[in-house]
């Protein structure tokens, strides 16, 4: 019929040894979009996985955050199909909030669109 926009749990990073190889200098790559920063690295998983971080720093209230998180998530999830990478590739990645403020949903969704572009770019011309 359509698409699946669906996240399920196996797209979600949760694995620690991952989230820590993704952070480890030089072993990933990383993108800007003011407010967003995107963190990539290749990864030995069964589909490509997204975490959302929000500091405590930017939004002291968890419902401030947890909005910002939605946001991220939604853009991600109806995006997805912008990064495009070679069949043997997968990926881990974050999206890290930056800003101490809101923005529309509208600008979130451009600024992901950019980042995933981006890096599918970089990663299919390695």
């Amino acid at each position: 019929m359509g698409k699946n926009n669906a996240f399920p749990k196996s797209q979600r990073l949760c694995n620690k040894y991952l989230i820590d190889r993704l952070f480890v200098p030089g072993n990933s790559k990383s993108f800007s979009a003011y407010p967003l920063r995107l963190v990539v690295c290749a990864a030995d998983i069964a589909d490509n996985q997204l975490m959302v971080s929000v500091p405590k720093r930017c939004f002291k209230h968890a419902v401030d955050r947890n909005r910002v998180k939605r946001q991220l998530r939604e853009a991600y999830r109806t995006n997805r199909h912008l990064l495009v990478l070679p069949e043997n590739i997968r990926i881990s990645m974050a999206f890290i909030w930056l800003d101490h403020c809101h923005y529309p949903s509208s600008k979130v969704t451009a600024k992901v669109c950019n980042l995933l572009r981006r890096a599918s770019e970089s990663l299919c011309a390695n």
